[in-house]
């Protein structure tokens, strides 16, 4: 059994990681990791040459996968693969901005899947939040992606920097971070 001084030594170097990566804007664990959230979906954050690929699981199967880069602007979404085949972003949307503060706003368009869509952000606050998988102070930010065929989509995202996404709402629904992520190891399968 874990001692209370061994605790407090692993929530000590937890800030520590957290507070370095917000300095260095960096939005994932660099090592990446494995997430499970509370609607049953699972991601798996790995690591490439060219950034990160993070593969997002339901019932067993791969359902999609997001190629994403990091870059002294940020985070960019290069493209997203689906059962049907990989579709690049021309050009690549900013998904995040390399330093998050209070009131920031961004976005971007690209062609996705042969027409136009629209990113806009903005961080509405930093705020605790209690999930499953702990309490964090997180950066609330508002998200709104849009179509020139008249699709939207609105969330409301929970960030950590240095974790990533512990909760989001989407309409009524609440979807949050059930454990931390786990460390990466050959995976077989779900």
């Amino acid at each position: 059994m874990e001692s209370a001084k061994g605790r407090g030594l692993w929530r000590f170097l937890w800030a520590v990681s957290v507070f370095l990566s917000l300095a260095l804007g960096q939005v994932f664990p660099q090592g990446g990791g494995r997430y499970l959230y509370s609607d049953g979906t699972q991601q798996e954050l790995l690591p490439t040459q060219e950034g990160y690929r993070l593969r997002y699981w339901k019932e067993g199967r791969v359902f999609r996968e997001d190629r994403l880069k990091g870059g002294a602007e940020g985070l960019f979404l290069l493209g997203v693969g689906l059962p049907e085949g990989y579709f690049p972003f021309t050009p690549p949307l900013l998904l995040y901005p390399s330093r998050l503060d209070l009131g920031l706003s961004w976005g971007g368009s690209a062609r996705f899947r042969g027409q136009r869509v629209a990113l806009s952000a903005r961080v509405e606050g930093i705020e605790g939040v209690r999930v499953k998988a702990g309490a964090f102070n997180a950066y609330r930010v508002r998200v709104a992606y849009t179509t020139e065929k008249g699709g939207t989509d609105l969330k409301e995202i929970f960030l950590v920097p240095g974790l990533g996404v512990v909760a989001y709402r989407t309409g009524e629904d609440w979807v949050e971070l059930l454990r931390l992520p786990q460390a990466l190891t050959p995976r077989q399968g779900p």
